[in-house]
């Protein structure tokens, strides 16, 4: 009998816990229809830049703490394949328009193997041991840095050669951030202020925006065919909002 109400009671648990999901995204869905008409009603650009963070989050900070004034001995520029995350994410914001269009480009192109890019940043440092560590500097959401991250056999990795030119992680991040400013160094967005914008601004401080690095991270003429609705972009921006106050709140970096 116990054993009974044990699985009952479980199982009691498990609908409420799938009810309570249901319910979040169906709120979510209402959310974003009602705050997209309200947006179109006071005719308020949807195509706007989003700007969160004005600072580091706090794993970036840690990061800085540690590791920000150590030397920088390499750099390395990386581009790999979006992530099934976000490729599904894309995909049902565009209504699988982005599907459709990245197929379209492969039969046009007859590139087979063709599959849109994440651009990155690695660098590796020397500690005051003698020893060395790698650090990856992106933008998802926002800014981040990782010290825990997957090299894999999808990832194409190019050397930036600095010579004997002296840089800490800190230098360039706040030479960049500088130039830049706080609202393009720090946030995100889908179309003007992605993962290529900022490997390219750090490129630049490096005095490394050559055609052979713009070639190697940029993908125009796919980007240039996709072009999302207001609906999608608005879709897309609640979710980058949503993750950021997740962040914030639990503390932890979100990566995808």
């Amino acid at each position: 009998m116990n054993l009974l109400n044990i699985n009952i009671s479980f199982s009691y648990w498990k609908l409420i816990i799938l009810g309570c999901i249901a319910l979040f995204f169906l709120g979510l869905i209402i959310w974003i229809i009602c705050s997209y008409y309200t947006y179109k009603w006071f005719k308020m650009n949807i195509d706007k830049d989003y700007f969160y963070f004005n600072e580091y989050n706090s794993d970036c900070k840690v990061v800085l703490k540690e590791y920000g004034n150590c030397p920088i001995k390499r750099i390395y520029l990386v581009r790999q394949p979006i992530t099934k995350f976000a490729k599904i994410l894309l995909n049902i914001v565009t209504l699988y328009k982005f599907e459709q269009e990245m197929n379209k480009y492969i039969k046009t192109t007859k590139n087979s193997v063709f599959f849109p890019q994440h651009t990155s940043i690695i660098i590796e440092i020397e500690l005051p041991n003698k020893t060395r560590k790698q650090i990856l500097i992106e933008k998802n959401n926002c800014l981040k840095l990782a010290l825990d991250f997957r090299i894999s056999n999808k990832q194409d990795m190019r050397k930036i050669s600095i010579g004997r030119k002296k840089h800490t992680l800190n230098s360039l991040l706040e030479n960049t951030r500088e130039r830049i400013g706080n609202n393009i160094f720090f946030n995100w967005s889908i179309c003007r202020n992605n993962c290529q914008t900022l490997t390219k601004e750090i490129l630049i401080t490096l005095n490394k925006f050559t055609n052979k690095n713009k070639k190697f991270m940029f993908q125009n003429e796919f980007a240039n065919q996709i072009k999302f609705s207001e609906f999608s972009l608005h879709i897309i921006n609640t979710i980058i909002n949503l993750c950021n106050t997740f962040e914030n709140l639990v503390g932890r970096t979100l990566y995808f």
